[in-house]
């Protein structure tokens, strides 16, 4: 009986010893869980979730800076597009204007050249007509043309000839050119006197005359002219 109570005491100290042991391995087990792994799945669950939330606002804030940048680009690109069109435009504008007003300008010089041309072949198909270097045509003779005379002055009775008492009539026959001014240029003698001073009072006279510019078929010429003085002693 003795050591029946014995083996039994001994089976219920084991028994409790190792239910004792197994309650703490289950207390340290469920702490574990329920602390630090529930813990530890907890940080990481609010980790991620702020991650997540943090991401997807950047992402929206991003967004909305795309949205907002994407128009204003667009409308900068038209801008351009529409400047450089602008350009291009005003560019072939000029350039179609330039053309036009050569071309107009081409168009009246030949208008000009062609009248200078019909005016000229007028002037060459009537012999009495020379074209000098200048181009202007000088008139030989006056048939058919118009002149007036502005200012005309007689040549004096030479004082030579009444120093000498020369009695006799003199006689001096020249050629000269008016020119398109009316002034009278070169002064050429044909004949008549030569002595005491005929000819040079001619000369003084001739420079001192004046035509109006002659005028013949609208356009001015030189005319020669061709004039005997005679002189009577008073």
């Amino acid at each position: 009986m003795n050591k029946f109570y014995i083996l039994s005491a001994i089976l219920h100290g084991l028994v409790i010893f190792f239910l004792l042991g197994f309650a703490k391995d289950e207390e340290l087990k469920f702490k574990e869980k329920n602390t630090m792994v529930v813990s530890v799945k907890n940080r990481r669950a609010i980790s991620n979730n702020t991650n997540v939330n943090s991401v997807k606002e950047n992402e929206k804030k991003e967004d909305a800076k795309e949205e907002k940048i994407k128009p204003q680009e667009k409308s900068l690109e038209k801008e351009v597009v529409r400047e450089k069109i602008k350009k291009i435009v005003k560019k072939e504008n000029i350039k179609k204007k330039n053309l036009e007003n050569k071309k107009q300008d081409d168009k009246e010089q030949k208008n000009k050249s062609d009248k200078i041309k019909d005016s000229y072949n007028e002037f060459k198909d009537q012999n009495r007509f020379l074209q000098g270097e200048d181009g202007v045509f000088t008139a030989v003779s006056l048939d058919g043309i118009e002149y007036e005379i502005l200012k005309e002055v007689d040549p004096q009775y030479p004082v030579k000839a009444r120093k000498i008492g020369y009695n006799g009539i003199g006689s001096v026959k020249v050629k000269f050119l008016v020119d398109t001014d009316g002034t009278i240029k070169e002064i050429k003698f044909v004949s008549g006197e030569s002595k005491f001073g005929f000819r040079e009072e001619v000369e003084k006279a001739l420079k001192k005359w004046k035509f109006k510019p002659i005028i013949y078929k609208g356009k001015v010429i030189k005319v020669h002219f061709e004039k005997e003085f005679k002189f009577k002693k008073n």
